[in-house]
């Protein structure tokens, strides 16, 4: 078995202290079969506990009123953990916030998402650019088979996905010019270069954002949002670039290889692609009126809102809809008025 992951992949450790435990709060719980036969074994009473916590029907743990998991105690451990051990928790709270895919036979990949702040921390926070080794030890029990998703052989998947992110992680272009770049290798190109529609970009990111957030925003509003952003991305962008320069090539590099990215959703390697550059746009966008709300945006807000970001993408109904569906409606000339600004 080989294992493709990040380096930062085995610095990782869990401490619910640290984050209060923000992965056993506010999501669902699905409880998956080897699991439940686990719980089944057990003898009755503790049986009876776990399962007075159980919905049936979603076969996943009702969430106190708080939020919070039913066995998470004060010191935001595991009751589960503590008194049976590891292997009763569920596949996915033993696996977060690993995420594995299967490529081949005997063949995995395994990343992180941002949705642990502490993951967050570890992935963003590098200096250095994100390198990539093989491992042999899987360490999660939740995988998703993408062996019918990709259309290469695994180690020539691997070494695409490879050759994308050295694009990602080219600090002598600016990220504008590596998304360009981007394109253009997964295919998504244009014959003539067509003039960047500033309005319309606005426009279409503040119609994704209300998607995202299930804001139900008005039309009045949603052009409050665009004129805002309008008014404000020129000055305050650059200043993003620069002053997180980093922070956001880390997260672009671990959004593309986290996500299996260009198999990541059915379609194309240029519809993926699609994808993949307007989610950083929503990014961007989500930026600019967090700074303009707190007139200033610290690295830790920064962070906050990068977290915020992808638990929408992550565990929205409408937050990743809403970005595939402008990808699904849009060709490769109109994408690129709306997605694609040349330059810095």
């Amino acid at each position: 078995m080989k294992i493709f992951c990040p380096t930062y992949v085995k610095d990782f450790k869990c401490d619910g202290k640290a984050c209060g435990s923000r992965c056993c709060r506010d999501w669902r719980i699905l409880i998956d079969r080897e699991t439940r036969e686990k719980y089944l074994r057990l003898p009755a009473a503790a049986r009876e506990e776990i399962f007075k916590h159980v919905d049936e029907s979603a076969q996943a743990f009702e969430m106190q009123r708080s939020g919070a998991c039913p066995f998470l105690d004060e010191n935001f451990l595991c009751k589960l953990q503590l008194k049976h051990g590891e292997e009763f928790l569920t596949a996915i709270c033993q696996s977060f916030p690993r995420v594995t895919y299967k490529l081949g036979e005997e063949i995995f990949s395994q990343s992180m998402t941002l949705t642990c702040p502490l993951a967050a921390i570890l992935i963003l926070l590098r200096e250095e650019p994100i390198d990539f080794e093989f491992v042999d030890e899987l360490k999660a029990r939740q995988v998703f088979d993408f062996t019918e998703k990709i259309s290469l052989p695994a180690e020539k998947f691997l070494a695409r996905q490879q050759a994308a992110i050295k694009i990602l992680q080219r600090r002598d272009l600016s990220i504008n010019q590596r998304l360009e770049n981007f394109c253009e290798f997964f295919g998504e190109k244009i014959s003539v270069p067509v003039d960047f529609d500033e309005e319309n970009h606005a426009a279409a990111l503040a119609e994704i954002f209300g998607e995202m957030y299930d804001a139900n925003l008005t039309v009045d509003k949603k052009n409050q949002l665009a004129e805002s952003y309008l008014v404000h991305r020129k000055n305050i962008l650059p200043r993003l670039r620069e002053n997180f320069s980093t922070v956001l090539e880390n997260y672009l590099v671990n959004e593309f290889f986290m996500r299996c990215y260009p198999s990541a959703f059915t379609g194309d390697e240029a519809f993926n692609c699609r994808v993949f550059v307007t989610t950083y746009r929503a990014l961007e966008f989500a930026a600019v009126l967090t700074t303009i709300s707190k007139r200033r945006l610290t690295l830790e807000d920064f962070l906050e809102m990068l977290c915020a970001l992808n638990d929408k993408l992550d565990h929205s109904r409408g937050g990743m809809t809403a970005i595939k569906n402008f990808a699904e409606t849009h060709d490769a000339e109109v994408f690129y008025s709306m997605m694609i600004e040349r330059g810095g």
